[in-house]
């Protein structure tokens, strides 16, 4: 076996509790299904999911590990990354789609809440630095082939945030059914959203330009 099971309890359990730390993809997908109701949230975790997918392919080809290599270009995505979800967050914070969907016009579609999804997580400096940091930390070179024992690890990850995201899409999105009536409140809970999603880019920013 190319990992022993002690090994994937450990990474189970830490990949969990970092799950359960609200980013960026997370706040994204809690506030389309509170906005757009439980399929929004859904359809913006698959994007999420895939984004992460794409992280562990470029981590087995070794494409992270020569972005970690080159550190004006890790740079360059890192910035880049923490602008576009500063963007992500204006767009929710200035979103006047709110829980009362009195108006299905202004609502996503289904392909731009994957897209959102998918390039919260592909540009999300946190997804990068999980994938080159932390999953390495739990490949056993001794055990030979570090890009299974990396696509084990991956497959698990994934399995993991399906399993902790689905049913908080579900919860968010009765949360939605229950106060729809009240539109106030879906404001506040828009800007919330909005404010920590901005809040997140402009830590990362500051923590790499000062």
């Amino acid at each position: 076996m190319f990992i022993d099971i002690s090994t994937l309890g450990l990474f189970a359990i830490s990949a969990a509790a970092l799950t359960l730390i609200p980013g960026a993809d997370m706040l994204c997908a809690l506030s389309n299904a509170i906005t757009q109701g439980t399929k929004a949230g859904l359809i913006t975790v698959l994007g999420a999911v895939t984004g992460v997918m794409c992280h562990i392919g470029l981590a087995i080809a070794g494409v992270t590990a020569l972005i970690a290599s080159s550190p004006v270009l890790y740079e360059f995505f890192v910035i880049g990354g923490a602008l576009y979800i500063m963007w992500v967050g204006l767009g929710i914070f200035n979103n006047k789609n709110t829980i009362s969907l009195q108006n299905n016009s202004e609502q996503k579609s289904l392909s731009e809440l994957y897209s959102q999804g998918l390039l919260t997580n592909v540009l999300n400096p946190k997804a990068i630095i999980f994938t080159l940091v932390f999953i390495p930390q739990f490949i056993q070179v001794e055990a030979g082939m570090p890009g299974m024992q990396m696509l084990i690890l991956g497959v698990e990850l994934i399995f993991i945030m399906f399993l902790i995201e689905i049913p908080l899409m579900f919860l968010a999105g009765e949360i939605a059914m229950k106060i729809k009536r009240r539109p106030a409140i879906g404001v506040y809970i828009n800007n919330f959203f909005g404010a920590v999603i901005l809040l997140l880019a402009i830590a990362i920013l500051a923590a790499r330009l000062f």
